[in-house]
């Protein structure tokens, strides 16, 4: 299965997602450095997990998700996308990587400054955007799950990654909680159970730790994969679907188990969208 089929329920919401962070490069004119570096980096689009966890969990409580861009749901979806956007850049300055979605990085074009500045600047829009659309408790779950990545971040530059127990955490602080509250939010943003936004908080947990498994292993790096099997991946993977047992047939309740399938059998390198 393709991630286009993954898709589908939510296909005119992202479609507007792609359309705002057009806008926001287009936004950028003034400082016409900044727009054409900003353009570059948006060219080719990335898979856009982030923003499909939030809507497709949105769509598992309440199948009519709002159509106006400048809803909350839809904001949030653009907020996190950004968030991945500006890691990514920010990564790539870290390990010296030259090749992002098919493409020469923002490091490798501008430099380290520039791309450093321009994951800020994403940063920033991102922290604008969820302060005048979202609720402030939820605004708070945002900016403490970005500081978590960053701090995990460091514990990985810092370790040796030396056991299993180090390496979940590390996986889970810089990228299995962040898929866990894209899950949590879109959910609690239409209006979800507290039981409901926490086995999608769940769901999305553990299929953010599947995830970085099996990027590490496809990325080839030896360093973090020597404590850990894809059977970890497996069974990350089953207690995402898992948590998703006790929530009613839909198109968006598939789609979230599909991608489940699709990761655990997802291979890519470097090159690949992200």
């Amino acid at each position: 299965m393709k991630f286009q089929e993954i898709y589908k329920p939510i296909i005119n919401e992202l479609d507007q997602v792609e359309e705002e962070l057009k806008n926001l490069s287009s936004s950028m004119l003034y400082y016409n450095s900044l727009h054409e570096i900003m353009e570059y980096f948006f060219k080719i689009p990335g898979k856009h997990l982030r923003p499909t966890l939030v809507l497709l969990s949105a769509g598992t409580i309440n199948s009519k998700l709002p159509t106006h861009s400048e809803s909350s749901l839809l904001q949030l979806a653009v907020a996190v996308e950004l968030i991945h956007s500006a890691s990514l850049i920010h990564d790539d300055v870290i390990d010296g990587d030259i090749f992002r979605r098919g493409q020469k990085t923002l490091n490798k074009i501008y430099g380290r400054k520039i791309a450093v500045l321009t994951g800020d600047v994403l940063y920033s829009h991102a922290f604008l955007i969820i302060n005048k659309s979202l609720p402030k408790k939820l605004i708070h779950s945002l900016i403490q799950v970005t500081a978590n990545m960053c701090a995990a971040e460091v514990d990985q530059a810092q370790n040796t990654l030396s056991d299993k127990e180090m390496y979940f955490n590390i996986i889970k602080g810089k990228t299995a909680s962040f898929m866990g509250l894209c899950c949590r939010l879109g959910c609690e943003i239409v209006g979800g159970s507290e039981e409901e936004i926490l086995s999608l908080e769940e769901y999305g947990l553990n299929l953010g730790m599947a995830y970085q498994i099996i990027d590490d292993y496809t990325d080839g790096d030896i360093k973090a994969t020597s404590n850990v099997t894809l059977e970890d991946a497996n069974y990350f993977g089953e207690k995402a679907k898992d948590a998703l047992r006790n929530f009613k047939a839909s198109t968006y309740k598939d789609s979230l188990i599909n991608m489940v399938d699709h990761i655990l059998t997802f291979s890519h390198s470097k090159t690949e969208n992200a």
